[in-house]
């Protein structure tokens, strides 16, 4: 690339505030050894729990965009284990979904409060139904402006397809063992109806009675001030007692990352978020990491020039050493059992076996009574190749050359080649 060139385009490369992929890269999580998709950054592990929530992970969850509990329990004991991990933040984005395993894994973040890691949840749109039973088991949750929470009940949805099923002649039947009378339940019945209310009227309670545990509130406050099943947006959530305050998801990683509490705009973390169990003994605890430098776009370029270079360098000094040896090699041959050393011990002398192998050939093919002609330069500094190639070109025309084979006046700018030429020319004649 010419220099004008050059210069113009380091001059737009490090041009202020332009976003690049590089920039972006800093802001880049990084994956958790035995985690399968949390995720850390500046020692704060995030779990994301986004889309609809399963019980258990499977090709409709990848393809959907939704969660496992099962995989998020994993990935939340990961980041627990994890040395490196100073502090766990859920990333909740989430209408909700199954009843089974929802329970367990809000459990098991209750659990883990206090233990030496603070658990905090922040909802950024929509924090529903399951996912707000998951976010209400963290030490805190922080909801943006515009976030809603809540959604606290258990909905239960049964298709009718009688009629359809009778106008395409399909006819069911169902046997239940006799001595249990209640294993279905006919919603077309009273009987029926209100045995599957009271089946989900009991799920809701477990439901009103763990977020009332986890957010220390009472049951009737659950009950009366969380909605009623609806969702409360942003402020009015934090007033309601649903969530703890307002915030952004990187103000809250920041404030997390260095150990200062999430819920006030100053401060260490409380006590009793941290807990009395210290983290495990063979954990590695870095301090807070330092505000990282975005690399610039000059940066980028700078390191991307020189990776090219020093690979462009190391190829040249590979084809260099291998061109050393074959030379070094193809010489040490031509002199045969008179050269005092190996042609493998010749080849493996570096920095350049070719110069030493030319010298060594001439020491072993060329007569001792003869001397350079007074017109080559043989004893000036530079590439012993080229000294050996002149005293060879010096006696060469003298002698007879073999038959296809001329012999030039004067060095070629390849020295080696043409020192290999000349020694086949009149070697095989002595």
């Amino acid at each position: 690339m010419e220099e004008p060139a050059l210069r113009q385009l380091l001059e737009i490369a490090s041009r202020e505030n332009a976003v690049t992929p590089q920039a972006l890269e800093a802001y880049r999580a990084k994956s958790v050894e035995k985690a399968e998709t949390a995720t850390q950054r500046d020692g704060v592990g995030i779990l994301d729990v986004t889309g609809a929530l399963f019980k258990r992970a499977n090709l409709f969850t990848a393809i959907s965009g939704g969660a496992s509990y099962d995989v998020l329990m994993r990935d939340f004991q990961a980041l627990r284990d994890d040395g490196n991990v100073r502090a766990i933040l859920l990333n909740v984005d989430s209408p909700g979904g199954e009843v089974g395993g929802c329970a367990e894994l809000s459990a098991a973040i209750a659990k883990a409060r206090g233990k030496g890691k603070p658990i905090v949840a922040y909802v950024g749109d929509l924090g529903a139904s399951a996912a707000y039973w998951i976010a209400s088991a963290c030490d805190s949750i922080v909801l943006g402006a515009s976030a809603a929470v809540g959604s606290i009940g258990v909905k239960a949805s049964l298709t009718d397809t009688s009629e359809r099923d009778e106008r395409q002649g399909v006819r069911r039947f169902d046997f239940v063992s006799s001595q249990s009378p209640y294993k279905v339940s006919d919603p077309k019945t009273d009987d029926g109806t209100a045995r599957i209310q009271a089946r989900v009227d009991a799920l809701a309670a477990v439901f009103v009675e763990t977020v009332a545990a986890n957010r220390g509130v009472p049951v009737a406050k659950v009950l009366d001030a969380f909605g009623k099943g609806d969702v409360l947006i942003g402020a009015a959530a934090v007033a309601a007692g649903m969530a703890d305050a307002l915030g952004t998801f990187e103000s809250t990683l920041a404030k997390l990352s260095a150990d200062t509490d999430p819920l006030a705009p100053n401060g260490p973390i409380p006590a009793a978020l941290r807990g009395p169990n210290p983290p495990k003994e063979n954990a590695t605890m870095p301090p807070p990491a330092a505000p990282r430098p975005v690399p610039t776009a000059l940066d980028v370029e700078f390191e991307r020039v020189r990776a090219a270079a020093n690979a462009r360098h190391a190829a040249e000094q590979k084809a260099l050493a291998a061109e050393d040896r074959a030379v070094a090699m193809a010489l040490a041959s031509l002199a045969g059992p008179t050269l005092a050393a190996s042609p493998a011990e010749i080849a493996g002398s570096s920095p350049r076996a070719s110069d030493r192998a030319a010298a060594m050939v001439i020491g072993a093919t060329v007569p001792l009574s003869l001397s350079p002609s007074p017109n080559v330069p043989v004893g000036v500094e530079g590439d012993a190749t080229d000294r050996t190639v002149a005293l060879i070109l010096s006696f060469a025309p003298q002698r007879p050359a073999a038959p296809g084979v001329t012999a030039p006046d004067a060095p070629a700018p390849d020295a080696t080649d043409r020192a290999v030429e000349l020694i086949s020319s009149f070697i095989p004649f002595r």
